[in-house]
């Protein structure tokens, strides 16, 4: 297609006006004015042919039937794309961070700019969703645009770039975990001891082994070597596709581990099996949904006097590892993170760190 500058004078400046013939006649296509000089508005006049020659050569290339297509419409086709390669738990949350996105469901791809997504990041913001979880879902929906890009050729260029993140006001100063010490962790156990004997195994493997709610649905007895002292995390119990839940791998690569279980879990996890049944699964707690044990202990805590959860727990064996001089790198091990992860989330400092810090000075000064 054949563009047309024209330049003039307007309002002690210089404007350029851009068309194009479509059939006889002529199209305008695009303006702008206040340049001080002919040659900046000569400039600027080139740099937007070019970008509309850019946009022009994307649709040309551009399959009929993608040229239109909405980020809906996009995210259901990248989405059923992925089931072919990754578990249904990873392609759900797609959706999910897909969903903070949803003011712009009906916008053609090619149109939406980088204003768009700073707007949605801005609204996450004043939700009160925290950093890390904004953050994440940018890098989703970033991979929505690639498959724009490639293989659909509707766009050439990501969006989702130089979007600015800042954590809500409100969340300055906050805790990002929450953790009990070991007194309340004690009174925790023995009053969930003292009721219910399948709430306490799975605070137990949360509190005093790490595991996460979806490997404690998923412990099965054959994972647990009594004699050895160990617990071997290979799997969990999970959503494979919708509806359907049953065995998958873990989590992560790094969540393949082998943990040592303290005497009081490996005797407790003997004394359970001695007075129930084994499920045919083999499952400790053949609950029928991780999410069903979790909900349960999170409606359950409170009547114990602990506003937390099962997760909470787990949060609780790091910190209690790290407080009492564990290094970073083991804990990450036992945990299933990786080094990293675990020294963003754990590099905060407890009561208990105090109190051990407190003591050593004693000592030493």
């Amino acid at each position: 297609m054949d563009y047309n500058i024209t330049y003039r004078k307007k309002d002690k400046g210089w404007q350029y006006i851009i068309t194009t013939k479509e059939g006889k006649e002529w199209k305008y296509k695009g303006s702008k004015q206040g340049f001080i000089t002919k040659a900046a508005a000569k400039v600027a006049a080139d740099a937007h042919v070019d970008e509309m020659k850019d946009k022009e050569e994307i649709q040309q290339e551009a399959l009929p039937e993608h040229k239109e297509l909405t980020l809906k419409e996009l995210s259901e086709i990248y989405k059923k794309h992925k089931t072919l390669h990754r578990a249904y738990n990873t392609v759900k949350s797609f959706s999910f961070a897909a969903s903070h996105f949803s003011a712009l469901n009906d916008k053609a791809v090619r149109d939406i700019t980088s204003l768009d997504i700073q707007t949605c990041a801005d609204e996450m913001t004043r939700k009160g969703l925290s950093e890390s979880s904004i953050n994440l879902y940018l890098r989703v929906i970033k991979t929505f645009f690639k498959f724009a890009i490639k293989p659909y050729k509707i766009i050439r260029e990501n969006p989702v770039q130089d979007i600015v993140v800042s954590a809500p006001q409100n969340d300055k100063g906050k805790e990002k975990i929450k953790a009990l010490n070991k007194a309340e962790l004690e009174d925790l156990l023995f009053k969930v001891k003292m009721s219910s004997p399948k709430y306490y195994i799975a605070s137990l493997l949360a509190g005093k082994c790490g595991l996460r709610i979806g490997e404690i649905a998923g412990l099965t007895w054959d994972r647990v070597d009594t004699k050895a002292g160990i617990i071997t995390v290979n799997r969990q119990w999970k959503e494979i596709k919708e509806g359907v839940w049953g065995f998958g791998p873990p989590k992560s690569d790094n969540s393949y581990r082998d943990i040592p279980a303290p005497p009081v879990v490996i005797s407790e996890l003997v004394k359970f099996k001695s007075r129930y049944p084994v499920h045919i699964s083999g499952r400790i707690l053949p609950y029928s949904t991780s999410f069903s044990l979790a909900n349960a202990l999170f409606s359950y805590y409170p009547t114990k006097g602990y506003n937390i959860s099962v997760h909470d727990l787990r949060h609780t064996y790091a910190t209690m590892l790290i407080a009492n001089g564990l290094d970073f790198k083991t804990v990450a091990q036992l945990m299933g993170h990786d080094v990293e992860e675990t020294i963003r989330t754990y590099s905060h400092v407890t009561s208990d760190m105090i109190a051990n810090a407190t003591n050593l000075i004693n000592q030493i000064f």
